[in-house]
């Protein structure tokens, strides 16, 4: 059972918070026009998963923060790839980005000392798997520490619950960025989720019908919640759900960062905010990241696979959530893991600069990271 909460749902925004989000389904406006991209090259080979002592190619690649530019100009990021148990660093150049160390590592048992509770129920259909995948989906910076968290949802295929994705990780990065010198977790995030009075009952629900024994033509699909954005600002963290969409709405969940990560076990006591963005039919939310102006950039794409939604950019009115679409993704085509040609899943969005933003694509080998011009309107100067 989740423990008693001081929680309230709102549907509002930060205030003085102006929030970028990807506008989805449906002819986009003539302001959002295709962005042509340019390839990013990766020096080496991020790591993949683990397989029989041997450490893979990494095709999985699913989240993506950076902080601002050392001296020498290039950035310290972090990467998650969601078949792994952790997270890796990376060095951004202009041109270049250079896997680094492991950033953190869950390990293939839960830490005792892991902040909040552990859920203690899912509706998973698949049942319990193994601690061995964080099915890490999103990594922010908010200045001196990265945030990475698992998808916090039951796994796709079999539609298991394992309590590896169910954490939302801090790390501090020592002085040149080629270690952690201080992490820390916690499961706090589910709490939030319950809280959010839109979403709560998606939580820990299948996200996709079994592949293998799919019920009757028109059944609706289950729909379940997980996240795939996080960003952190003013002092608040907003996980972005790419599931459940609703009534063509894509959600938002806020919640005071230090609630999170407060010590001991006690369940999450905070304010906890839901957002609706009008995102349209079928559409979720596949990454957020913070503008240097603080407005935020929010991914959009399908709310599940199979899904005919392009990967769109927009500017978001909050707490209204209507959408002004600045810029639909133009693909980027690749060869899977086995072979198989296809076009990337856009899962990671991270600015380079004026009216530049790096894009990485889940079931590409490295990301096949990409750099798009993209048209963004300058900020409202206040009244």
């Amino acid at each position: 059972m989740i423990r008693s909460m001081k929680t309230r749902v709102r549907r509002v925004a930060a205030p003085g918070l102006a929030l970028a989000a990807l506008g989805i389904a449906g002819p986009a406006p003539a302001c959002a026009a295709e962005a042509p991209p340019t390839p990013v090259t990766v020096t080496r080979d991020f790591d993949g998963a683990i397989e029989d002592g041997q450490v893979g190619r990494a095709y999985d690649i699913s989240g993506m923060a950076c902080r601002p530019a050392d001296a020498d100009g290039t950035r310290l990021c972090v990467v998650v790839n969601d078949e792994n148990r952790g997270a890796q660093f990376a060095r951004l150049g202009e041109t270049t980005l250079t896997p680094g160390a492991s950033a953190y590592d869950l390990g293939t048992a839960p830490s005792p000392g892991i902040r909040g509770t552990p859920p203690a129920q899912s509706h998973c259909s698949g049942g319990s798997g193994k601690f061995n995948q964080l099915d890490g989906e999103a990594v922010a910076y908010a200045e001196p520490y990265f945030y990475v968290t698992g998808s916090h949802g039951c796994t796709r295929g079999k539609r298991k619950y394992k309590l590896s994705s169910m954490i939302l990780t801090r790390l501090r990065p020592n002085a040149d960025g080629t270690a952690a010198a201080e992490t820390v977790s916690t499961y706090r995030l589910f709490d939030a989720l319950m809280a959010a009075g839109p979403v709560r009952d998606f939580v820990l629900r299948d996200l996709e019908f079994d592949w293998n024994a799919r019920p009757p033509q028109g059944t609706p699909q289950p729909n379940g919640l997980n996240v795939e954005g996080l960003a952190v600002v003013g002092g608040r963290l907003y996980a972005g759900l790419r599931a459940p969409s609703l009534d063509g709405k894509a959600f938002l969940v806020s919640v005071p960062v230090a609630a999170l990560f407060a010590e001991g076990p006690a369940a999450l006591s905070a304010d906890v905010a839901t957002i609706a963005l009008e995102a349209g039919p079928d559409a979720g939310i596949r990454d957020l990241t913070i503008l240097p102006d603080g407005r935020m950039l929010v991914l959009t794409g399908s709310s599940r696979n199979g899904l005919p939604v392009p990967y769109r950019l927009s500017l978001a009115d909050l707490p209204s959530g209507t959408l002004t679409p600045v810029a639909t993704l133009a693909p980027v085509r690749g060869e899977t893991e086995t072979g198989k040609v296809i076009d990337g899943k856009a899962e990671a969005a991270v600015p380079l600069g004026p009216d530049r933003i790096l894009v990485l694509f889940d079931s590409l080998r490295n990301g096949a990271p990409h750099a798009y011009a993209v048209s963004i309107p300058p900020a409202l100067t206040p009244p």
